[in-house]
């Protein structure tokens, strides 16, 4: 994060350690007092000025004559607003249909771009489907829950600080993980119950002529979670070596994250079937081991060097003295924490 990005995280940080934010939720008996002592204050403390950024009660001509009452909007430049919000009572849950309610909007306001669902303690972001612009993606792309949130949540808001936004790239970022889930989401389907198409692939890469249905049937017994898995990890190499990017995975990379992986796998809070959504992504500089290959999801990052290791979780900085099970283990507890909480979100 640089030096800009890294003031204003601070600086969101110092406003939630000063509001009294159980206070507000004591007062915020109704929708209307939700709004006024728990969105609007979390609105302020992301630069938001009511009246210039924000509004409450936009009538959003739907037909002749015919208006929809959005709760409040945040306009960003010009009259429309970019960002519609639906706000509940603060002791509401969160349902599909307030979901449902907010989305709705879209079909008649070409101009938002972003959607906040809240009830002024849980803020869920969305943005439009990526299938039907007429509509949200059902699922949020940030969520932050001011009762639950530690620095890595705090850096995931800098982007909508209010002289900092950016609605192009917020939105790209937002597409591109929504994207990967819809691939990785194929890709499972693909390789759950192969295809014929994928077998005759195989087949041919291993030198085979025709495909008989004996032999059709070997192979697509074959594609299984132990021989995807081994192919994974040659993957995994082929790739680090063969890297044009300029980025280079190494070995010891590899090998932490196998550590690390393993470390978590002990941990009864966590199901195996879970271990699949861990993965890694490789900068320039850092080595990131996320979950759902989103890089909000960061369990921890390293940095590998011959003269200096350090592992960073939760913005908390380690220096170890190898990349190795014995020095990687003794920050097994802050490692676990982290992978529950992005894998339960």
């Amino acid at each position: 994060m640089d030096k800009s990005k890294l003031q204003i995280a601070r600086s969101i940080q110092k406003s939630f350690d000063n509001w009294d934010y159980k206070r507000a939720v004591k007062l915020s008996d109704s929708e209307a007092a939700t709004r006024d002592y728990l969105i609007e204050p979390f609105l302020n403390i992301l630069g938001y000025i009511k009246m210039d950024d924000y509004s409450h009660e936009y009538s959003l001509p739907v037909g002749k004559g015919k208006v929809k009452k959005i709760d409040m909007v945040i306009t960003l430049s010009g009259n429309n607003p970019s960002i519609l919000i639906e706000c509940k009572k603060s002791t509401t849950n969160l349902t599909e249909n307030n979901f449902k309610q907010l989305s709705e909007y879209y079909r008649d306001h070409k101009e938002s771009k972003i959607g906040i669902l809240t009830n002024g303690l849980i803020y869920k972001f969305y943005s439009r489907n990526l299938d039907d612009k007429r509509v949200l993606n059902k699922k949020p792309f940030l969520t932050f829950d001011i009762t639950n949130f530690d620095s890595n949540d705090i850096q995931n808001l800098v982007p909508f600080y209010r002289h900092n936004i950016d609605i192009k790239s917020v939105l790209e970022e937002a597409e591109e993980l929504y994207f990967l889930e819809k691939f990785d989401d194929g890709l499972y389907k693909t390789l759950l119950n192969p295809n014929k198409d994928l077998v005759k692939i195989i087949h041919s890469n291993m030198g085979g002529k025709v495909l008989s249905e004996k032999i059709y049937s070997r192979i697509h017994s074959l594609i299984n979670s132990i021989s995807i898995s081994e192919a994974l990890e040659r993957v995994k190499i082929t790739e680090a070596r063969n890297s044009k990017s300029g980025i280079i995975t190494t070995a010891l990379e590899l090998k932490s994250f196998d550590i690390i992986k393993t470390i978590i796998a002990m941990s009864s809070k966590i199901k195996n079937t879970e271990l699949d959504r861990i993965s890694f992504k490789d900068y320039k500089g850092f080595f990131n081991i996320i979950v759902d290959r989103h890089p909000r999801k960061s369990i921890c990052h390293l940095i590998v060097k011959d003269s200096k290791n350090i592992i960073s979780i939760n913005s908390k900085e380690f220096q170890i003295e190898s990349i190795s099970a014995k020095e990687i283990i003794k920050h097994k507890t802050l490692l676990i924490n982290s992978a529950i909480k992005h894998l339960s979100n």
